[in-house]
């Protein structure tokens, strides 16, 4: 008797797991497009006193920005990004590639200490109120982009500026594929990354 209960319990389990699976499978790209979609957030875009870059990407969110700053969402460039190597840090390439795209020297500003998202909003933060900004638009690439404005939010609501978020549009630099990111071994790595860094962030209340 009980051996048959037993036996009975298992199939059940049995076939309740192959459902489950079947399913899983089904439904597999819409599962793991949705995980992409929850890193982005974007904001309808309005003008701003500044546009604030963040460092660590390969020449896309440079380029995003200039194009904002053309079209007149706002008067100022602010790239932010910590050293690479050789007395080398990010924002000097950066800052390269904006006057390049026609910026003015004059409208571009760089902070080149810091070495991580949150870093990124604290030390930018004396910059915003040495010039009375209020509002920014802030770009990087859209699977970074939850943590990014999460950590911004937090840090520069206690000084009443304004975040809005602008992940960067696909564009001529831009490889990660949010809707097959699980076929490339590059996009793989943002986006595993990008959950542990955002389960991290929460851990520590930066966000």
């Amino acid at each position: 008797m009980l051996t048959n209960l037993l036996k009975h319990r298992l199939v059940k389990w049995v076939l309740i797991g192959l459902i489950v699976i079947v399913v899983l499978f089904s439904f597999k790209t819409s599962i793991l497009q949705g995980l992409s979609s929850f890193l982005v957030i974007a904001h309808p875009l309005e003008k701003a006193d500044a546009i604030v870059v963040l460092g660590g990407e390969n020449g896309e969110r440079v380029y995003s920005a200039s194009n904002l700053y053309k079209k007149g969402y706002a008067p100022l460039i602010i790239l932010t990004g910590g050293n690479l190597a050789w007395r080398l840090s990010e924002v000097d390439v950066m800052k390269k590639q904006a006057l390049f795209y026609g910026i003015p020297a004059s409208k571009i500003i760089t902070e080149n200490k810091s070495l991580s998202t949150l870093e990124n909003a604290k030390f930018i933060m004396p910059i915003l109120k040495e010039r009375g900004i209020e509002k920014i638009i802030l770009v990087t690439s859209p699977y970074h982009m939850r943590r990014a404005y999460q950590t911004f939010n937090k840090q520069l609501r206690k000084e009443k500026i304004d975040v809005i978020a602008a992940p960067v549009p696909p564009n001529k630099y831009t490889t990660y594929n949010p809707n097959r990111w699980w076929e490339r071994h590059e996009d793989k790595q943002f986006v595993i990354m990008e959950y542990i860094k955002l389960f991290s962030y929460f851990v520590k209340r930066y966000i």
